[in-house]
């Protein structure tokens, strides 16, 4: 009892560290996505501002010693060459660029003196008054300073107006007015609150998962203390042979259920070893990018190419995590009725947690699956069975030292069964091993901590729990394990 409790704590222990590491991640991604906002949104604004200025500067070197209305007024030629001019600053980022100025004679109108929009029918013509519905672009002419509208005073907005001063020669102010884009920020912000929201629904998700196993784990700690109890109750009764027999029967259950939980402890180490290995590329490589970004940011280096492609890039680790999570949760919920299956997609979901480790250590799986028959089982007992021969293999081939090593999956159907075969070139197994594989704390991996368990409690879900029968034996280049199941 003590070692279960003290695994149970563990496990907590590890399960808390995880979900303040993930809420850690969360809350620097936070300050961080503000920052890259905040410097995106001025680095837009900056580059529309420095277009805005080239152009000023080129209008008002034209204009010589007049204005540059007059100067319009005068040269009506001047006047179209101009606006072939801004029309030339037109891109998918600015839409429109024109000129105005505001008439002395009247508070409120303003005139328009050059439209480079390509559009006939849109365009401004040269004198035509118009009221704005912004005050801004009064502002703009008294106090002299650049200023942003944005579509329905929303920041957010996919479309902006910039108003820039343009001083004349004689002190008065026109307004160079360019429509811009900011559709390109929007696709930045829209791909950042889908990682924030995701981050948001993982940290919920591991708190769920660490409040389940703190109930659990008390549950379990008081379900050993009330077994330590009947066990002392039924030792102070063992005075008769019936008592006795009633006292080793009752001993007998609480060793299946005993090796029943340890199964599923070692289980339950093994899938945390594997999650841990599969998340710790993916979430290196995003704390990695993110990073990245933020120097480039802080080195004004910015580069909106590289930018979405980090962003592309971080996104499919972040599916990737989220492909893990289903998998592992899938895994283990608990089977309580049978439900409708076929033996490939048993492999598949089984081959989707172990996929990595087997990867990692150059172990090939070879697939031949034929059989493509749905039946009723329990899945999930199916999938623990099978995990644990995978995992058997994998020991033997790293043990043995095997020169191109490989797992050999294979399913197919007759008349009467289902069968599905894992078989390894390993060497096989030894006869007086063969004899004792499927007993109960029987192990060749002692000095490896090996339980016994595995595949005792395979043999018994197999043909106990879901009607089939669990075989095995050697073939010329290693042993094969044989599932059947009646069609």
């Amino acid at each position: 009892m003590l070692s279960k409790i003290t695994f149970s704590r563990f496990l907590t222990f590890l399960t808390a560290l995880l979900v303040a590491t993930t809420l850690l991640f969360y809350l620097f991604f936070s300050q961080t996505k503000s920052h890259i906002i905040t410097n995106f949104e001025q680095t837009g604004l900056e580059e529309v501002s420095e277009v805005s200025k080239n152009i000023t500067d080129y209008l008002l070197r034209m204009q010589d010693e007049v204005t540059l209305y007059h100067a319009l007024y005068q040269d009506k030629k001047h006047q179209v060459a101009l606006e072939e001019f801004l029309s030339t600053f037109q891109t998918h980022k600015i839409k429109n660029i024109f000129v105005v100025d505001k008439p002395e004679h009247d508070a409120v109108l303003f005139r328009v003196l050059l439209d480079g929009g390509k559009e006939k029918g849109d365009k401004f013509h040269f004198e035509e008054l118009f009221e704005p519905e912004n005050r801004l672009w009064h502002e703009v002419l008294l106090t002299r300073e650049p200023k942003v509208i944005y579509q329905k005073d929303n920041i957010e907005a996919l479309w902006a107006t910039f108003l820039y001063p343009m001083i004349q020669n004689d002190g008065s102010v026109a307004i160079l007015a360019l429509d811009f884009s900011k559709e390109h920020y929007q696709k930045v912000l829209s791909s950042l609150r889908g990682l924030e929201i995701f981050l948001q629904r993982m940290v919920l998700f591991l708190l769920l998962i660490f409040g389940i196993l703190i109930v659990v784990i008390r549950m379990d700690i008081k379900r050993e203390q009330q077994k330590m109890d009947a066990q002392k109750a039924l030792e102070q009764l063992n005075l008769t042979l019936e008592e006795r027999i009633r006292d080793e029967v009752e001993k007998n259950r609480q060793k299946d259920r005993q090796l029943i939980q340890q199964s599923r402890l070692a289980s339950m180490g093994e899938m945390i070893s594997m999650i841990a290995h599969q998340w710790r590329q993916p979430l290196s490589a995003i704390s990695s990018s993110v990073e990245g970004l933020r120097v480039k940011l802080a080195l004004k280096k910015f580069d909106e190419t590289l930018f979405e492609d980090k962003l592309c890039d971080v996104n499919g680790y972040v599916q990737h995590l989220s492909q893990t999570i289903d998998d592992f949760r899938q895994f283990f919920k608990e089977s309580k009725a049978k439900n409708s299956v076929t033996l490939e997609r048993i492999v598949e979901r089984v081959l989707g947690i172990v996929h990595d480790s087997l990867h990692h250590k150059q172990i090939d799986v070879v697939l031949d699956l034929q059989a493509h028959v749905t039946f009723m089982t329990y899945s999930n007992e199916l999938m623990h069975v099978l995990l644990n021969l995978i995992k058997n293999s994998e020991d033997v081939l790293m043990d043995n030292d095997v020169v191109y090593p490989w797992i050999k999956i294979a399913t197919y159907a007759n008349e009467t069964e289902l069968v599905l075969e894992v078989s390894d070139n390993g060497g096989g197994i030894q006869p007086e091993v063969m004899e004792r594989i499927f007993e109960p704390y029987f192990s060749t991996k002692e000095m490896k901590d090996g339980t016994g368990l595995g595949l005792y409690m395979s043999k018994k879900m197999i043909e106990e729990h879901c009607g089939g029968k669990l075989l095995v034996s050697n073939n010329t280049q290693g042993a094969v394990f044989t599932l059947l199941f009646s069609r």
